[in-house]
């Protein structure tokens, strides 16, 4: 079949979308006999396999159903013996890339891809992105050699792999260029592909939504990304500078980046991205397009050109979904067995953790993600897309279960409460803690100012009891305040990732935790809380 490039050179950008977009044009109906025939499959290449056999046993299931009655839910566990010394010889078919991220114990999470799965997996991005270009249904705005500015992390972490295989699929710009950005730093990666920008342009934005939202708050306060330099004495770079001042002087407001840059998309990922969409959108002047994926899967969901809720592909993986009520149940007694739902059994309004089986070749096998979504609806009838709109929630492991009847308190929840509460701050982190033999919730707040505490307290418990109606029950049952905030001074979470950093930690492992830090990374973010007191 022809690649999205031969379709664009022939003026077919009409079979462009029906190739990588057609997937929401599904029934519900559609989209399980494609879940069902791929999952039958992907059996009889498990079935070849010593891991596949490990995994699912002599007996071979011959229906979506008979598979799920038969085979157990996995986790990481069972296949790390394998995984970690990246055997290829007990997979379904040889691993063309290992791509990794790392677990919660600080060690490499490996997973290998297929080369179908890695191909399979760039087309996914490559429909995620003519999406978060597309203003309308069927509106595709990509050309060659569109400008893509990106600051993820390389390989071998999946988003490097992801990259590689959107670049077979569409011939992008890629700036820093994918030779060179293994060889660089987080940092030096952005401030590349932004001095890139100011002298080239920019078409498409991949980006983390705080690194947007945060460059936008500079850009507001007066401030350029990296301040004054001679390379902005270049003639193009000067006349974007000049431009986009006058827009901005027109309109009585500080210059923002969108006026000096008209960016066609702007896919990105993560919970944050809901909570800071109207910051991105008044900061770059396009909507963020929002896409869930994961190391174990690659790209999963994407929402569709109205930028709603996210749509699973069909042809990702066998997609599962334990309810709220059975993995609420498996928290309380780990040997519970939770049941599942399909995609065509689930409830809106309701929360899921996610369970997937690869497709292509992979091992993976009826696997716990630890992701939690929600279902926001059934269908979009405005679009008309007939399939569920979700969006991520959280983590299973990063949910405070504070007292039986309050419910479970999600990163969400508080992350939206806290920015209702209006206060400028730098970071955050909150736990369960013990105070008088009562739970509380214990906020390690640092402000961009020294301010107090107890005005901190106040307005966050009353967002979050907005939000969350049985904490405020709870804290009337107990008699006191069910919250305690403790002010860090301005540099703690910095002096922190910078030593994490000198320790050689990776990525994912730099920042602490928004939910449920550890002993060690609150004693630490003190320390520097106290190394940076005036």
């Amino acid at each position: 079949m022809a690649t999205a490039i031969e379709l664009i050179r022939q003026g077919r950008k009409t079979q462009v979308w029906t190739k990588y977009c057609g997937f929401l044009d599904l029934s519900i109906d559609e989209f399980m006999q494609i879940q069902e025939r791929l999952l039958l499959e992907q059996i009889s290449l498990l079935h070849t396999s010593e891991i596949g056999k490990e995994v699912i046993g002599s007996h071979l299931p011959t229906s979506l159903e008979e598979f799920r009655n038969t085979v157990s839910l996995t986790t990481y566990e069972d296949y790390e013996k394998y995984f970690e010394e990246q055997i290829d010889d007990v997979l379904p078919e040889k691993a063309y890339a290992w791509g990794h991220t790392s677990g919660r114990s600080g060690k490499f999470k490996w997973v290998p891809y297929t080369k179908q799965a890695y191909d399979k997996m760039g087309e996914r991005v490559l429909a995620g992105i003519i999406l978060a270009a597309a203003r309308e249904k069927g509106d595709m705005r990509l050309q060659e050699d569109d400008t893509m500015v990106y600051n993820t992390p390389p390989r071998p972490y999946i988003s490097g792999i992801v990259l590689r295989a959107l670049a077979d699929q569409f011939n992008f710009n890629f700036i820093p260029p994918l030779d060179k950005t293994e060889e660089m730093e987080f940092q030096e990666r952005i401030a590349s592909g932004f001095d890139y920008g100011m002298r080239n342009g920019i078409d498409i934005l991949g980006s983390l939504s705080v690194v947007l939202v945060r460059m936008g708050e500079r850009f507001a306060e007066g401030a350029s990304s990296g301040g004054f330099s001679a390379r902005m004495l270049y003639p193009p770079t000067l006349f974007r500078l000049i431009r986009g001042y006058l827009r901005a002087r027109l309109e009585g407001r500080p210059m923002l980046p969108k006026d000096l840059w008209k960016i066609k998309a702007l896919p990105t990922g993560g919970m944050d991205t809901s909570l800071y969409r109207d910051k991105i959108t008044y900061y770059w002047g396009v909507e963020p397009h929002e896409q869930y994926g994961s190391t174990e899967e690659g790209a999963i969901a994407t929402q569709a050109w109205n930028k709603k809720g996210m749509i699973f592909f069909p042809d990702a993986a066998l997609l599962e979904f334990i309810p709220e009520e059975e993995w609420v149940k498996t928290r309380q007694d780990p040997n519970y067995i939770p049941q599942t739902v399909l995609l065509n059994e689930v409830e809106a309004n309701k929360k899921y953790e996610v369970v997937i089986t690869n497709f292509n070749g992979r091992p993976l096998v009826r696997y716990r993600m630890h992701d939690i979504i929600e279902f926001t609806d059934l269908e979009d009838k405005e679009a008309g897309i007939a399939l569920p709109q979700m969006q991520f929630v959280g983590r299973s492991a990063d949910f405070i279960d504070l007292a039986g009847f309050t419910g479970l308190i999600d990163e969400k929840m508080v992350w939206r409460s806290m920015l209702e509460t209006e206060i400028d701050y730098e970071e955050w982190s909150i736990r369960k803690e013990s105070e008088d033999s009562d739970p509380i919730l214990h906020l390690y707040f640092e402000p961009k100012e020294m301010m107090d505490g107890d005005t901190v307290k106040k307005l966050f418990h009353e967002r979050l009891a907005a939000h969350n109606p049985f904490y405020a029950d709870y804290a009337d049952m107990i008699g006191k305040d069910a919250i305690k905030v403790t002010m860090l001074h301005p540099g703690a979470f910095m002096g922190y990732m910078q030593e994490m950093n000198e320790r050689g930690a990776d990525l994912a492992h730099i920042k602490p935790p928004h939910m449920n830090a550890s002993d060690e990374i609150i004693a630490m973010l003190l320390d520097h809380s106290k190394k940076a007191a005036p």
